[in-house]
């Protein structure tokens, strides 16, 4: 008895015969598959069905119809076809990544390692990442509503370090190859122009510390009671040292935002 991953997309192959036991052809997608979910009624198949040849054919399973673990138990027919009967076991748990986005896109991802996007490895690692660099930096970049080219190049970095070698991912002792700690190490500096401050009620000056005339507001979007961008909120160049001047006259005060500032030096 075949094993089947749950929650997974996956090709089955077999053979027609008939009554006589002589392989039948010819019938490309033309014949009838019936699947038993856990003991559950027949239900028609509702992936794509392929002719191999010399009596061959192929079925993909789709993701629902491997949802659910225990027998699975498949019924064929067909003109000129002795009904074959197939049986499988869908066992364990298939990886989904929490939810929220990575760094990395899977599609990204699977561009790296040259895999395809549904690799349970490749998805079990994104969010271990994320969760890396995180530490490593101070930032949590996969919460960034643009994700930045050097959080991406580090994640890339890593992902095929941890792919090549997995026993990295969990070891508490690892080098880190040159690459790899210069774009940690940028990403902390970066890290340190992200300021925090909470609006107020009506317009006026906000405390952020860190925050220097001239200071380019580059990005600017709700951390805690609204999201996304909130720029047109308050000033785009930092006036008052110290201080970011909030422009709309609404009451912000129960808000709180995150910006990234580019100073003069940068621009």
């Amino acid at each position: 008895m075949n094993n089947l991953a749950l929650n997974l997309a996956q090709k089955i192959s077999f053979v027609l015969l008939d009554s006589s036991g002589v392989e039948v052809t010819g019938l490309a997608g033309g014949f009838s598959l019936s699947i038993s979910k856990n003991g559950g009624a027949f239900a028609a198949g509702t992936g794509i069905k392929e002719e191999i040849g010399s009596g061959w054919y192929s079925y993909n399973l789709t993701a629902t119809e491997t949802n659910t673990a225990g027998p699975l138990a498949i019924k064929i027919t067909g003109t000129g076809v002795d009904q074959q009967n197939l049986i499988y076991v869908v066992t364990g748990s298939a990886w989904q990544s929490p939810a929220g986005a990575n760094i990395l896109t899977t599609e990204e991802a699977a561009a790296v390692l040259r895999c395809e996007i549904d690799d349970d490895n490749m998805l079990m690692l994104l969010p271990q990442i994320d969760a890396y660099i995180k530490n490593a930096t101070g930032h949590d970049w996969a919460a960034d509503e643009t994700m930045r080219p050097e959080a991406k190049a580090a994640a890339r970095m890593l992902l095929v370090m941890w792919h090549e070698n997995p026993a990295m991912v969990d070891s508490k002792m690892m080098t880190l190859s040159f690459g790899l700690s210069a774009a940690l190490v940028q990403l902390e500096v970066i890290a340190m122009s992200y300021l925090s401050f909470s609006g107020r009620n009506g317009a006026g000056a906000c405390v952020l510390q860190g925050a220097n005339v001239g200071d380019m507001v580059s990005t600017l979007v709700g951390l805690v009671g609204v999201s996304g961008d909130q720029s047109d909120d308050f000033e785009s160049v930092i006036s008052v040292i110290g201080q970011i001047q909030q422009v709309s006259t609404d009451d912000l005060s129960a808000y709180w935002y995150r910006t990234y500032l580019v100073s003069v030096e940068e621009l």
